[in-house]
């Protein structure tokens, strides 16, 4: 069954890369020529990549910049300026770049056209720190961050206050009065305020559709068109269709700690009596303590292996859906109510390993991680609870 959910889900994954909101709004939007493209995020590629094969069928063309986390670029766009810089800490790059992409759109023409492609990720990777504030400051200020157990939004909330382009600054460095800016959402409730830390959302405006989550919005004399084409929902509803009935795509979003969230997925695998897969997603928040290997999906996983040991026939799995656990070329860890056994027979105490945040270590040790996928998507991530 670990290979089943596992192909399943890359073949989603797989799916969900060609954009397919993203190119049908591409489709019928009237462009004119030249038209400017900036892609920022951890899934700047795909977009970007999805959006100029469309212009291009269309014979429109286009120019512009991608800014993504190193290695997130597996061919040559023709025409887009590639930059690549830290994540989930920035890096000299990140500010080198930021500042250059800057200084090419505020040389744009008001008469361009702009489509912005924005992702998770682009916190880390577009920023120019306010006067003052030095690249040893803003790696500190974000490590600290990282490390403190707070909310996405908590966390870009305090990006902001150091940044001269987080939330909606980045827009007054724009002269082009026409904007289309899509994104893939990796926050709860698909706050555009909060995705990427808002840098191209207006400060002041909330107006946005809630049921198809569209928006056209005035900043200045700017008009500025913005739509989010994919979500940690997407992302469940399409891997519901590619496993095998029973399943269930729950409609909670957790953001809560990893200790809340284990505690309330146990609870729910404990009083649920039908089999089948539940699908959940979300973001459980760790707060660093140990000096450890780990990430966020294999800190909830190994929490769910003391929890779930020896009671009922559960399978619990916790994976990134950008395939990047903290660790590279590691999208997160799948126990069982076996597991707590595995680790003991290995001289593994899970509390100790919890504790110094070494989640990965542990379960490395059992063959229980699971590696990256071929075509990951900054979609937050998936629980799945099996009961069988």
């Amino acid at each position: 069954m670990n290979d089943i959910i596992i192909n399943a889900l890359e073949d989603t994954l797989t799916q969900l890369n060609e954009l397919p909101e993203l190119k049908k709004d591409l489709d019928k939007r009237p462009l004119s020529h030249p038209v400017k493209i900036l892609a920022i995020g951890k899934s700047a590629f795909p977009m970007a990549k999805v959006c100029v094969d469309t212009l291009n069928k269309r014979k429109i063309n286009y120019s512009g910049y991608l800014l993504t986390k190193y290695g997130k670029v597996s061919e040559i766009i023709p025409d887009l300026i590639v930059r690549k810089a830290g994540h989930p800490v920035p890096d000299k790059n990140t500010i080198k770049h930021s500042r250059e992409i800057l200084s090419w759109l505020e040389g744009l023409p008001e008469n361009d056209e702009l489509i912005i492609l924005i992702s998770g990720g682009g916190s880390s990777l577009f920023e120019v720190p306010v006067d003052g504030f030095t690249l040893e400051d803003l790696i500190h200020f974000n490590k600290n961050l990282l490390q403190s157990g707070l909310s996405i939004k908590e966390i870009n909330y305090e990006r902001a206050q150091k940044s001269k382009v987080k939330a909606g600054k980045a827009l007054d460095h724009i002269k082009a009065k026409i904007i289309y800016c899509y994104a893939l959402s990796d926050v709860p409730n698909k706050e555009p305020n909060i995705i990427a830390s808002g840098c191209f959302f207006p400060a002041n405006s909330q107006k946005i559709d809630e049921n198809h989550y569209r928006a056209k919005l005035k900043n200045g004399k700017q008009e500025l068109s913005y739509s989010i084409i994919g979500d940690n929902f997407s992302l469940r509803y399409q891997l519901a269709k590619a496993l095998t009935a029973p399943v269930e795509v729950q409609t909670r979003y957790f953001t809560e700690n990893a200790e809340n969230v284990a505690n309330s997925l146990t609870n729910f695998a404990f009083s649920a009596n039908k089999k089948g897969i539940y699908i959940f997603g979300g973001e459980a928040s760790v707060q660093v303590t140990g000096k450890g290997k780990g990430g966020r999906c294999t800190h909830l996983a190994l929490l769910m292996a003391k929890k779930i040991a020896g009671k009922k026939h559960i399978t619990f799995y916790a994976l990134a859906g950008d395939g990047n656990d903290n660790l590279e070329n590691v999208s997160g860890a799948w126990v069982n109510q076996n597991t707590a056994n595995q680790l003991q027979e290995k001289g593994i105490d899970i509390s100790s390993a919890l504790k110094n945040c070494d989640s990965y270590t542990a379960l490395k040790a059992i063959d229980a991680i699971i590696p990256s996928w071929s075509y990951p998507l900054n979609l937050n991530d998936i629980y799945l609870l099996q009961i069988s």
